[in-house]
Parts: structure tokens; sequence; C-alpha cells
């Protein structure tokens, strides 16, 4: 879409032939972030979602959707803002879209004459964390889940055998699934929106939706575990000279500290990107994690990721003040992710943060070092990842989400699960019961994630 001219219109247009205050499938306005005095000079746009959930669940339903899109330029905030805001449409709306293809059985019933997800990957909490979850009043998982237990099974598409379909839970599939009690559905996983994406092309967004999902299976990993990793030197004069743009060059308010992130066998590079305050004030501490088979784009990304939620210190701090002092206790609990961005941003227990990041560092390489992967063309890039998937998955699928309001406008969402690696969690009840959480040593470190 930025090779029209004028490209900002021609991007506008697309955001406009979507959004509308009586119709359309988001709000006609969105509003750029406004930068602080000396900090980041990053381009931000947000704004609001209209309240889906309490038509397509109930009224009493509360939900956060964490929409904004970032860049160097307007161009690329506003489309990165209108991806992001048809992809979480698509996983609202999915259910209600899809509902007649949900069927509510038990696992040992289902798996007679059926491909079945099997009941470890969904059994992820331990009998520890289920009873605090129930002493915390937080609906994340009823019981520990038994082969006699209703769920809500959909049926997909295999991603790796063509033609061979298997039932997942439709709980693991949609943002904000609300189980149907009336059938005995239990409740057992949150649900979030890893693996989905928002694309004009079809095949681009399978290849973003596959690697988000791998991105965050080797972050949450790396996170719980303590996993070592690599400090990593920025050696690119492109990358720097993107940074110097931003104010994040030299004289940046912020010291970046990019850390590679990715798993051994890990096909893509995976950065995790702390940005941390020179002069330990506010927002004090920042982080994103992003990755990709070209190690430059990636890491820039991860570093704008982190840039971008420096809003959210100022915001919390002034307008939320249950959360500010939920965060400033010792016994702190981080339900959702926004109080744990805002204990990360708060500057004090400041030797605590930074012992926790000098943790993961080991040694130094230099980016230059990493770019060995760059495949340009998208088909074998998705080739390279259902290669590396095929060694450690049986049960991942995928699903086209694109809702019809987006579809006639060019715009495809896919969402994939792949439920042998790890999703995004709730940053207090990380998946200690997963077999692959297992596999690297189980949950060691007990500081929240700092993902948004």
């Amino acid at each position: 879409m930025i090779k029209f001219y004028p490209s900002f219109n021609n991007i506008l247009e697309n955001f406009k032939a979507l959004s509308g205050n009586q119709s359309g499938i988001l709000e006609a306005s969105c509003m750029p972030v406004v930068n602080f005095n000396g900090d980041v000079f990053l381009k931000s746009i947000t704004g609001n979602m209209p309240d889906y959930h309490k038509q397509v669940f109930n009224k009493d339903v509360s939900m956060q959707y964490h929409i904004i899109g970032y860049g160097s330029h307007y161009e690329e905030a506003l489309i990165k803002y209108t991806g992001e805001s048809i992809e979480r449409y698509s996983s609202i709306m999915g259910p209600t879209l899809l509902k007649d293809k949900i069927i509510y059985k038990s696992y040992k019933e289902l798996s007679k004459n059926n491909t079945v997800m099997p009941l470890k990957y969904i059994d992820v909490f331990t009998e520890k964390q289920i009873k605090k979850a129930k002493e915390l009043n937080v609906a994340i998982c009823d019981k520990k889940v038994k082969e006699d237990d209703i769920i809500g099974w959909i049926k997909c598409p295999s991603l790796l055998n063509k033609g061979e379909e298997i039932y997942v839970p439709a709980k693991m599939m949609f943002v904000g699934y609300e189980e149907d009690k009336s059938k005995g559905e239990i409740n057992f996983i949150p649900s979030f929106s890893t693996g989905t994406a928002a694309h004009k092309s079809l095949k681009k967004a399978l290849l973003n939706a596959l690697i988000e999902y791998i991105q965050i299976d080797s972050f949450m990993i790396t996170w719980y575990t303590k996993a070592k990793c690599s400090l990593v030197k920025i050696d690119d004069e492109n990358v720097n000279r993107v940074l110097k743009d931003v104010n994040l060059g030299e004289n940046s308010p912020y010291e970046i500290i990019p850390v590679y992130m990715a798993l051994e066998e890990c096909p893509i590079h995976n950065f995790g990107v702390f940005l941390r305050r020179k002069d330990n004030k506010l927002p004090y501490l920042l982080f994103g994690v992003q990755g990709g088979l070209d190690a430059s784009h990636a890491l820039t990304r991860g570093i704008m990721e982190a840039a971008s939620i420096s809003y959210g210190a100022y915001f919390n701090t002034i307008y939320n003040k249950n959360m500010l002092n939920n965060v400033m206790k010792d016994d702190h609990k981080f339900l959702d992710l926004d109080s744990n961005v805002l204990y990360y941003s708060l500057p004090n227990k400041i030797e605590e943060k930074n012992k926790l990041v000098e943790e993961f560092i080991e040694n130094e390489i230099t980016l230059s070092s990493l770019n060995k992967l760059n495949i340009e063309d998208v088909d074998e890039q998705i080739k390279t990842l259902l290669n590396y998937l095929k060694n450690i998955s049986e049960y991942a699928v995928y699903l086209d989400l694109t809702p019809p309001e987006t579809r006639d406008k060019g715009w495809y969402v896919m969402r994939v699960m792949i439920p042998e690696l790890i999703e995004m969690c709730i940053p207090e009840f990380p998946f200690e019961n997963h077999p692959r959480m297992k596999k690297y040593g189980g949950v060691i470190n007990e500081h929240p994630h700092p993902m948004p």
C-alpha cells in the first residue's frame, strides 16, 4: 500500500473503507500518540475498538485490545493499526461466525474416530496454580482436564499434512471464547491472539502468524527458564541510521539492550529488546520482542515495539491508581498485560531489575554475524518454517479467519495454532505443566514477563 502515490491518502482510504461512526468494524477516529519532549520520536497511532464483546458475549464482559500502530512514518503506523484492528475483530467474531462447526464432546468420545489434539497440551497448569487462581478469583482454569470432561472442539486443516483435519479446542482458537455451561463445557485455559495475523496478502498473513507463534514460544521458554542469551552489538549502518532518526542514537535517553532470545533449533532470529532509561526516570525499563528470517529487520521492529509502549507508563501512573498501587506492593499480582509493563516502567527496585536483565546475558555477538537466513521469497520463507515445525509438531493447524466485512476490501486474516509450542500467557500464570516448558527445565524465573 505504501507504493501508491500519495501513499498516505491510499492508506487512509483503506482505513475509511472499514471504519465509521454508525457502521463499519472500526471506530472512525484514531489518533497519533503524543511524543514527550526528549523521548523517542516514534510515529504511533492508537484508538478504541467498538465493544463487540458486549454484544457477542454479554454486556458485563470487559476486554483489553492493546491496539497500536507504530513506525518511522505515519503511513507505517496507520497500516499496522488497521491490520491489528482487523485481527482483533476476526478473533472476537470467530466463534459467532463458526458456531455451527463447534461440537461439544469429551476427548475420550471424540478421539475414538477422529484425530484430536492431546490433553497434555490443554492441561498446562499445575494443581498449585489452579488453587492459586481460585484464591485470587481469576477464571483461568476450573480444574485439571480429564478425558471425560466436555470441551468445545472445532475441526481445522492440518498445517503440516495435506488433506488431514484435526480437532482442537475452540477456546484456544478464539479470543474471548465463552464456554457453553449448558452443555457442561469446562474452562481450562485463557484465550490469546498468538498466531493471528492480518495482511493484504494471504501468504504473508500466514507467514506472519507462523513467525509470531515461534517468536512467542522462544521468548516464553527463555524468560521463564532463565536461559542464557547473547547480547547483540548493533553494527548495521542502516539500523543505526533508523535509530538515530527516532532519537535512539548515542544521545538517546535510553540504553538499548538487545538480547538474542532464539532457541538453538529455532529457524528465525528472535530478539528481546530492553530499553533502559539512562537517568533512572519513568519509564525506566521497556521491552519488546520480535522475530524474523531477516535479523536486522527483526531487531529494528523489536526496538520500535519497546519504544511504542513508553506512553503507557505515563497514562497508567496518572489515570490508573489502582494498578499503580498494586504493582508497588511486595505481594503484587500480575493478572493482565498492563500491570506487568507498568511494573518494569517504574523507577523503583532498580538494582533488582538490572540484575534480572544481566542474568540473561552470557556473552556478546554482532548483528552482522546473524544475517545468514535471509530468504526473500515468501513461499520459501513459509517452507522453511514448516520444515522446522515438522520436527516438533504433529497437531499444528490453521484457519482462515477472514471476516466477510474485510475480504472484499482485500484483507486476509490467518490463524495458526501449534499446541506443541508455548503461546502467550498471563504473567502470573506461566504454563508450568506444558510438556515443552518441562522439557527445557521448567519455570525458574518468578518475575512476570514484560510483554504487553
